[in-house]
């Protein structure tokens, strides 16, 4: 079935919000998507969202092992609407699944001089893996690894707070991705109409029930659609 959410709500849409939805389209991407491993700071979970749509990146993953997924309203500003969350209980079966999709599996880590953000191939789609605060990525996750990738540091701390630490890969990676003109990384214009149709119904206050109201109108006003004799004395 055609998603006509964008359609019926664009009415309700002002002229620069619809203009302010396209301009980002056009610059989302699925070719980095962000992975966070049982993060239990509800505060560096928001951050690295934040980051994510200021980056221009659609989709994120969240692991939740032992630490279920909470938003710091404060902290997003509201990046998780206009982000398509996917949430994993298993940290192996999200990074094979990733896999299978394609994408090299890149965990960011201090302790291995594997490669860096300036020089992570970029010759496929990436998925970088941020681990929880402390311990950083599992075991799980190092099993899966194609790379591990290691922010230079020339301080005497080991290594950045996790929302820094994504913030800083991000913007190295995203920039280094859209200044290629080799790589096909904006969003197949396939899945245009069900994210702008997300995004309008996040926007549009009661979208569902309104939805509702105009499909309905719509069905009454279809031709062939029998309409009712008027009574009779």
């Amino acid at each position: 079935m055609q998603d006509d959410r964008y359609t019926l709500l664009s009415p309700y849409l002002t002229d620069a919000r619809r203009a302010r939805f396209e301009a980002v389209l056009r610059e989302r991407t699925h070719w980095v998507t962000a992975v966070t491993e049982d993060l239990y700071d509800p505060h560096n979970i928001s951050a690295v969202l934040r980051s994510c749509d200021g980056f221009g990146l659609q989709t994120a993953h969240i692991i939740e092992v032992n630490n279920p997924y909470r938003v710091s309203p404060g902290v997003a500003k509201g990046a998780s609407k206009w982000l398509d969350i996917e949430r994993h209980q298993n940290t192996t079966d999200a990074l094979r699944s990733l896999k299978s999709r394609g994408f090299a599996i890149c965990c960011t880590t201090p302790h291995t001089d594997d490669t860096t953000p300036d020089d992570l191939p970029l010759d496929r789609p990436v998925a970088l893996v941020f681990g929880s605060e402390g311990p950083g990525i599992s075991d799980e996750a190092r099993a899966e690894a194609d790379y591990f990738v290691r922010i230079p540091m020339f301080g005497f701390t080991e290594s950045y707070n996790i929302s820094v630490a994504a913030a800083l890969t991000l913007q190295t990676v995203t920039h280094r991705v859209r200044s290629n003109p080799d790589l096909d990384w904006r969003l197949p214009q396939t899945e245009h109409n069900r994210i702008l149709g997300d995004w309008a119904s996040r926007t549009v206050k009661d979208a569902d029930g309104l939805l509702q109201r105009l499909r309905n109108e719509a069905d009454s006003n279809a031709p062939g659609t029998p309409t009712k004799e008027p009574n009779t004395p």
